[in-house]
């Protein structure tokens, strides 16, 4: 006949269970809790920004995406000898395209653009020291809406969002007549001036 175990070794057995369920319990708490944290991660901005291959100028492609601002005044810092941005983009977020600006203002830097350049960009494009164009290339221009997107962003207000980056243009010499077609335009479809009338405008200083 087996003997039992002392009453004290039964309840040590049940409450080293107790504590073992527990730690189960919190490590897949924990777990969670780390898969959350990595599903809430910003995602990576959507461009890129690095110095051409012969070392004279940057090149921007992709989305004005949160993060532009800051990656282009670094290497701006890294590449002080660097005077020209070659962009080549739809267009993004506002808000960056004028903190961009106030990078190539600082720095010095002039705009080309050998594609493509609209919206955000075309506002990135302006801020250039000096402004010039590829015969391919396209400036794309339109006016600000209201949208679901935009609000929490900042673009509360199209109209005085549109009057500040106005402001831009008039600072760098644009003509008036081509800043006020610019405050009067829709928000689609999109208008692509001829280079002769970008010229014209001052919108692009060089041949």
């Amino acid at each position: 006949m087996k003997t039992k175990p002392p009453i004290d070794v039964v309840v040590l057995r049940g409450l080293l269970f107790v504590a073992l369920t527990g730690l189960a319990i919190v490590g897949v708490a924990m777990a969670m809790t780390d898969s959350t944290r990595v599903l809430r991660t910003t995602p990576p901005p959507e461009y890129e920004l690095h110095l051409s291959e012969d070392g004279t100028s940057f090149r921007f492609t992709g989305l004005v995406d949160f993060g532009l601002t800051r990656d282009l005044r670094l290497l701006a810092q890294e590449h002080p000898e660097v005077k020209q941005l070659i962009l080549d983009s739809r267009g993004g977020y506002i808000a960056e395209a004028r903190g961009a600006v106030t990078v190539l203002q600082s720095q010095g830097i002039a705009t080309h653009v050998e594609r493509h350049c609209a919206s955000a960009c075309a506002l990135i494009f302006a801020g250039g020291t000096a402004r010039s164009l590829t015969p391919d290339a396209r400036i794309g221009l339109h006016g600000y809406a209201l949208r679901p997107d935009n609000m929490y962003f900042g673009m509360i207000d199209p109209r005085r969002e549109m009057a500040r980056d106005m402001d831009i243009y008039r600072a760098q010499q644009i003509a008036e007549p081509f800043v006020q077609k610019l405050a009067g335009l829709p928000q689609a479809p999109m208008w692509y001036p001829d280079h002769a009338a970008l010229r014209s405008a001052g919108f692009v200083t060089l041949p």
